[in-house]
């Protein structure tokens, strides 16, 4: 059984759910897979390959030296996930994440917003894909309207996070509000979300917000919650798998660049629109939203207003244009198509959803599509 190297700088993130994809392709190709992080070594890259002698390596780690990886992996065959700028000229068989894509997907949330101008905000240095989402954010914004348009890709100390909230409420101040931000992932837009609560900046007022990865920690934990792009980590894991694999059996295999795309689009509270901000109502739509599929019900929510049920449905629908059952509805739903996108039997899903039975969400969900779920599962899978 051939040894292979998953190679990261730490088992974290995206890390996790790409070395899972990795392992996932692992028994197809009869391999052993050892995953070394290279924050928690003190040894050299070059030792450590040498101790394993593996018959090939996933180099995901961004902080290996193009002199290091030289050294390393001389005659053993390397797929590099997202390789990072001090690698990149050596990487030519590689898997990479769909900057076109992720910046399309944020331009269309952040312009459903109507913002008066944009921002984009990079990596804390200058990787290419930090790069590449901010260049192609731009274009695509540009495409749609002459808005102000302003980039903060200059480097930042993640070890500062003050410093550089300070610096970005200051990038912020000339911008016309609301200003729409993309943050390269969600690690910088909860940078980008305190900067602009330090600056006195409210949301959806003043601006709106969307990140990429959906790391739920992140996005959950900020104040607003963070819209976020999730990525199919899993399935770039299962990409460079393959690409090792293909390039183990033929070592003069011409270089290939694949990509993997992002899967859904969480939105929360950084983008979501009113037609007028009220705080009790915004308040409202973030907890059906959190648990609409744990059995809530419209009841629960008139409780939480001072006012009688009409008065409080009259101000929902005046915010939101939607009833208090039509979003919780909404969010059942979303729910529903998301689970039947996977492999969850569907006798399973009502409970899931906070639906009352089988046969109430067959009805739910014939009435919305036309189609019966396992119809609309065949048509989407």
């Amino acid at each position: 059984m051939d040894t292979i190297l998953f190679i990261t700088d730490l088992h974290v993130g995206s890390h996790a759910t790409e070395f899972a994809g990795v392992y996932e392709r692992a028994a197809a190709h009869s391999w052993r897979v050892i995953e070394l992080e290279l924050a928690r070594t003190v040894r050299p890259l070059r030792e450590l390959v040498s101790q394993w002698k593996p018959a090939g390596c996933i180099l995901e780690g961004s902080s290996v030296s193009a002199a290091d990886a030289r050294h390393a992996f001389r005659g053993i065959p390397v797929v590099n996930l997202d390789p990072g700028a001090k690698t990149a000229a050596l990487a030519h068989h590689t898997v990479t994440s769909d900057p076109g894509t992720i910046a399309q997907w944020a331009a269309k949330e952040l312009l459903r917003t109507k913002p008066a101008s944009f921002a984009y905000f990079g990596w804390c240095t200058k990787t290419v894909w930090s790069v590449e989402r901010g260049r192609l954010f731009k274009e695509t914004v540009r495409r749609e309207t002459n808005a102000p348009f302003a980039s903060f890709e200059s480097d930042w100390d993640m070890g500062d996070t003050l410093g550089v909230q300070k610096r970005l409420a200051k990038f912020l101040e000339p911008l016309p509000k609301p200003v729409a931000i993309f943050a390269v992932n969600d690690y910088a837009a909860v940078q980008m979300a305190e900067a602009c609560r330090q600056a006195g900046l409210s949301c959806p007022g003043d601006f709106t917000l969307a990140g990429v990865d959906n790391e739920e920690m992140h996005c959950e934990c900020a104040d607003p919650t963070l819209t976020s792009i999730e990525q199919d980590f899993h399935e770039a894991g299962r990409l460079a798998a393959d690409l090792l694999a293909e390039l183990i059996e033929n070592p003069k295999l011409s270089p290939k660049h694949l990509k993997f795309g992002p899967v859904r689009l969480v939105r929360r509270q950084s983008t979501r629109s009113f037609k007028f901000y009220d705080p009790r109502v915004t308040k409202a739509v973030e907890r059906i939203r959190r648990d609409a599929t744990t059995g809530l019900t419209a009841a629960d929510v008139l409780a939480e207003f001072p006012y009688s049920r009409r008065i409080t449905e009259k101000r929902f629908r005046a915010a939101t244009g939607k009833t208090i059952l039509d979003e919780i509805q909404d969010v059942r739903f979303e729910k529903v198509c998301e689970l039947l996108l996977t492999d969850i039997p569907i006798g399973h899903i009502a409970g899931r959803c906070g639906m009352q039975s089988d046969s109430f969400l067959k009805r739910f969900f014939k009435a919305r599509t036309g189609m019966t779920l396992r119809a609309w599962r065949n048509a989407h899978q």
